[in-house]
């Protein structure tokens, strides 16, 4: 039974593929040493995106839509989000808190047609990033038109 097992090992590790080694690099003149290859990592810098669809408002009460996504050097942040409609009136505020929310998602909003003019609306969301005692915030603004329904 051992000869099987080791003929199936044998035979996959045939197959599956090795890694290249990393050339290092040659020295530009005889005696020279190599240059040391230095990390090109850069850092992560803080963003936020919001992203809502043009629309329309349907009858009654029903959910609508808006995606988000944030990018920060730690899992410790903020995104405060908040919605107006087109005379300013505040119509919707949601948080998000890093590491128990995910960095980018769809949330629901509800509006009534009848309590709700058409026009343009505005998300504007504010993101704060904590590393440490240093706090990094960045303020992020989307638009979006929900339209009257035809009749």
């Amino acid at each position: 039974m051992s000869s099987l097992l080791a003929a199936a090992v044998l035979s996959a590790a045939s197959v599956l593929p090795l890694p290249l080694p990393v050339p290092l690099p040659v020295p530009l003149t005889p005696g020279q040493p190599a240059p040391q290859e230095q990390p090109q990592s850069q850092p992560v810098q803080v963003t936020g995106v919001l992203d809502a669809p043009d629309g329309r408002l349907k009858r009654g009460c029903k959910d609508y839509h808006y995606s988000y996504a944030v990018e920060t050097p730690t899992s410790d942040w903020t995104f405060d989000i908040t919605m107006q409609d087109r005379a300013g009136k505040g119509v919707n505020a949601q948080s998000l808190i890093g590491p128990n929310d995910l960095t980018s998602g769809v949330l629901d909003f509800r509006l009534c047609r009848w309590a709700t003019k058409p026009g343009i609306f505005t998300l504007k969301g504010q993101l704060v990033s904590y590393d440490g005692t240093e706090e990094t915030s960045v303020t992020v603004t989307e638009s979006f038109r929900l339209r009257k329904r035809n009749p």
